[in-house]
């Protein structure tokens, strides 16, 4: 803060500014065009080109400008002028395959390690979500196609910490969140296993509560061009620890565009239309519909999806304010039905509808001081609803939904039913932003560009919550065992839970200095406040790079951030520890059936759950060569405070009943004094920490035009090493002994894994023909579980911690039954992995365009044998095949 503030002091700032004028034009048609944005990417400066075509934009410093010109359906097009430079004209081209340049690959844009997704790029692989565009970064594999379970995201990692990585991945679109902070479909969210599992079906789970954002939900029919930032984010942005998704619609003038895709038993359809109504009003829409079948030959397990869009921009004539309006409606369904060739299947259905609502204003104010204001809002609505079916065939059973602590008379189900489990949800989000610019120049041609925003964010769910017990619908969770003690399940009203709360503010110095011999600096200093539900943070970001001459760049950044817990998280509601008393179920054929639970209550909620923080650092340099560019990037990423899963033994003095049966007369049953009874309670807490280090490289070739051959590729090594906070409690196997638990330390997990990937791609622009082929190479993979065997300490029956000595921790004379036996888990995969994906496509010129894509179209199928010396098939993606059909009229 001091150092921003040291250069403001210091700067004469300069008020006179430069003032470029110009006009666009169409290539094809020779027309002008209205509504191009044209940006200055070194202040953010902006400006919208009027009806005849015609722009001016006031750069507020005397150097060589860089200014991008975008518009929907054509070629973004980035030209720098020098400082006698000061009219330009431009020709923007159609963003077809006949253009002289396809880019397919992850482009890396301006000074630091951001990488961009163009709309070709995104065409590059048969995307029938996000997740198939995002598979094709460094660093990641192709998975076998399938789309009926949930998909997340992380970057730069190895780790097993998954679910816990991927929900600190922060979806933003058009500058406004996507959250899923506010979902709560989970029957248990204190389950050590992902909390969304309860619905699903075996290896498929298709909620997503704590475990970000579902990919299979996001379209890529509007999407324009996607921006990825794995490194340290502008400080604009928060609620994150993973990594950052930049996603841009655009509205315009576009004709009908009509696409058709289908893959294995996957079927999609797209259409969207831009609408110009005068220089100053466009309007955009579009529609998709998607269904997908896990299995070709029939409709038992099912993915559907529609989702809709409608935007309105709206500009004043002298282009100094431009508003754009835009609403969505989604819904999707998981649906497993019921097979009538296994009753014991389960019959799941998970449904969400919902809305939102967003509003980006932009206004270049002329008689104030700042040059920029931007007010951003969004409203998110769904309706979701989950619901699980399953037959049991079992014994006779009980179970309990009183919620009252004490011994309650318990329900007697029949030997046979069907079980069910509901949870329904209504999760609202609200967003709004303040954010102004204002850019400073002085005598020595140094350039801030200063950003100050606040916002705030809001999450809620109103839904009825969760439903599961015997009143109304059969409990899925029961007891048929004397003795038995199982962790129950009550109704849970998620009106009970608080709205969640995020304030933020944020300041930001972008510095540029162009020196002398090509050396140019570019500084990004940013700080951010977060207030997040009570929980506040500073945290310091910055970005850096100083090109060394015309061939060398260095660059290098830090920062922190954090994630906020989910409701999910926070209001898990009680625990209900139900047990069957005396010896389970008291039967006397024909005259009765009777039994008795007893119910223990801990409270659940996790009150003092706190965000999660990450730290990131990277440094990397970027040399480019006659023949090609290349960028190096080295990284060390630690999560602190991560969410993670608990049990601590604790004991309650209960009541002790005594069962009496006499004959055919009902039992009774009477308390006979106390006893102890120990059980494990479950809760979330801050335990987790994860180190990430690893380096990546991306080389883009020049195209060899002899060939008419663009080359590129990437590659990524990610060492990472998972441990927590969290003692680990094991029951003694002598229940005689003072020990009652044994208190282990947690046991570190390391995994590490290499990856390269190659992409060939032969353009013909004369004729629209593009044969792309993407390699994929898994080159070492290694996971290690430490483990730890020997206790540090126990706690005797009143709970109390007592260190056992460390030479003692391994005597099996004292400690034997407190220690255990676990092995250590280490694999390293055997031989490398390949896999070669194709596509080709073809542009007509009557409008028609069609593309066929391949996964694995080699069909390879490495296989290795595993600890038992079984052959076992390599998980690669296997062959699957796939076509596009688009017409634009």
């Amino acid at each position: 803060m001091r150092f921003i503030l040291f250069f403001v002091l210091i700067s004469s700032a300069a008020f006179s500014q430069r003032v470029i004028t110009g006009k666009i034009i169409d290539k094809e048609s020779s027309t002008p065009l209205s509504g191009v944005l044209i940006r200055d990417t070194k202040s953010e400066n902006w400006a919208m080109s009027e009806k005849e075509g015609n722009f001016e934009i006031k750069i507020p410093y005397y150097e060589n400008v860089e200014l991008n010109f975008s518009l929907l359906g054509k070629m973004e097009s980035t030209i720098t002028l020098k400082n006698n430079e000061n009219y330009i004209t431009v020709f923007l081209e159609d963003n077809t395959l006949r253009l002289k340049e396809v880019v397919v690959t992850a482009n890396k844009e301006r000074q630091y390690s951001e990488l961009t997704l163009g709309k070709n790029a995104i065409n590059n692989v048969q995307a029938f979500s996000l997740d198939d565009v995002l598979k094709q970064l460094p660093g990641q594999t192709t998975a076998n196609f399938e789309l009926n379970s949930f998909k997340n995201i992380v970057f730069r990692t190895a780790s097993s910490l998954t679910a816990t990585k991927a929900f600190g991945t922060s979806f933003v679109l058009n500058d406004i969140p996507i959250s899923n902070n506010e979902n709560m479909q989970a029957l248990n969210p204190n389950a050590s296993t992902i909390a969304g599992s309860d619905y699903g079906v075996p290896g498929k789970t298709f909620n997503n509560p704590d475990v970000g954002v579902d990919l299979r939900e996001i379209s890529t029919n509007t999407i324009e061009d996607i921006k990825v930032i794995q490194g340290i984010p502008s400080a604009k942005y928060g609620d994150l620890t993973s990594g950052l998704v930049l996603i841009t619609t655009k509205v315009g003038n576009s004709p009908y565009r009509v696409s058709a895709s289908l893959r294995d038993a996957t079927s999609e359809l797209n259409l969207t239309k831009g609408v110009k109504f005068n220089s100053n009003n466009a309007m955009n829409f579009g529609i998709n519909y998607l269904d997908s079948n896990a299995d070709p030959r029939d409709n038992l397990l099912d993915f559907q999806r529609v989702n809709g869009s409608l935007s309105w921009q709206v500009k004043n004539n002298s282009s100094k304010i431009k508003n754009t309006i835009s609403a969505s409606f989604r819904s999707t369904l998981d649906n497993a039905k019921y097979d009538p060739d296994d009753i014991t299947a389960s019959v799941v259905k998970n449904e969400k509808k919902g809305f939102s609502i967003s509003d980006n204003f932009m206004w270049k104010p002329n008689h104030l001081w700042i040059d920029g204001i931007n007010i951003n809002s969004g409203f998110s609505y769904d309706r979701q609803f989950s619901r699980k079916d399953k037959w049991a065939n079992t014994s006779a059973t009980a179970a309990s939904n009183t919620s009252e602590e004490g011994i309650h008379e318990a329900y007697i189900l029949p030997s046979q039913y069907t079980s069910i489990s509901t949870v329904e949800g209504i999760p609202i989000s609200t967003f709004v932003s303040l954010e102004t610019t204002k850019v400073i120049s002085n005598k020595a041609n140094w350039v801030h560009s200063f950003v100050f925003g606040l916002s705030g964010r809001s999450s809620s769910n109103k839904g009825e919550g969760r439903k599961s017990g015997v009143a109304g619908l059969i409990n899925f969770y029961t007891l048929d065992t004397g003795g038995e003690t199982k962790l129950g399940y009550r109704d849970y009203d998620f009106n009970k839970t608080k709205t969640e709360i995020q304030i933020s503010a944020y300041l930001e110095d972008r510095i540029y200095k162009k020196f002398e011999d090509h050396r140019i600096l570019n500084v990004d200093l940013g700080i951010r406040y977060d207030n997040q539900s009570g929980y506040v943070s500073l945290q310091p970001r910055i970005n850096s790079s100083l090109s060394l001459n015309k061939t060398f760049r260095i660059r290098g950044g830090l920062g922190m951030s954090s994630k906020a817990p989910s409701l999910n998280q926070v209001y898990t509601g009680d625990r209900y520890i139900d047990r069957l008393i005396g010896d389970g179920i008291y039967t006397y054929p024909g005259v009765y059936q009777k039994a008795w639970i007893q119910t223990i209550i801990t409270s659940g909620d996790n009150l003092n759950l706190k965000p999660s923080k990450s730290y990131r650092t990277e440094a990397g340099i970027d040399i480019n060569l006659p023949f090609a560019s290349v960028n190096f990037t080295g990284y060390y990423n630690k999560l602190f405070d991560g969410f993670s899963y608990q049990k601590l033994p604790v004991y309650k003095v209960l009541p002790k009943p005594v069962v009496t049966v006499i004959g055919s007369e009902i039992p009774t049953y009477e308390i006979n004094g106390t006893e102890k009874f120990y059980y494990f309670t479950n809760s979330i807490a801050n335990s987790t920490t994860s180190e990430d280090t690893g380096a990546e490289a991306i080389i883009n070739f020049k195209k060899i035009k002899a060939l008419n051959l663009d080359v590129s590729m990437n590659a990524s090594y990610v060492r990472s090493k998972d441990f927590s906070d969290v003692k680990q409690y094991i029951t003694s196997t002598n229940l005689s002994s003072i020990e009652r638990y044994g208190v282990f330390n947690p046991r570190p997990d390391i995994q590490d894994n290499m990856t390269m990937s190659f992409n060939f791609s032969y353009h013909i622009p004369s004729v629209g023909l593009l044969i792309g082929l993407r390699s994929e190479h898994v080159l070492y993979k290694n996971s290690n579980s430490l483990t730890n065997n020997y206790p540090i300490g126990y706690l005797d029956n009143e709970l109390v911690y007592h260190e056992i000595p460390k030479q003692d921790q391994t005597d099996l004379q004292k400690y034997g039954h407190l220690i255990q036996t676990n092995k250590e888990t280490d694999y390293k995969m055997q031989n490398m992995l390949h896999n070669f994906h194709l596509r080709v496509s073809k542009d007509f010129l009557n409008g028609f365009s069609v593309s066929l894509y391949a996964t694995n179209f080699l069909n390879v199928k490495p296989y290795y044998y595993d600890e038992k010396n079984i052959k076992t098939l390599s998980d690669v993606a296997n062959f699957s095949f796939g076509t596009r059909l688009n017409y634009e009229f």
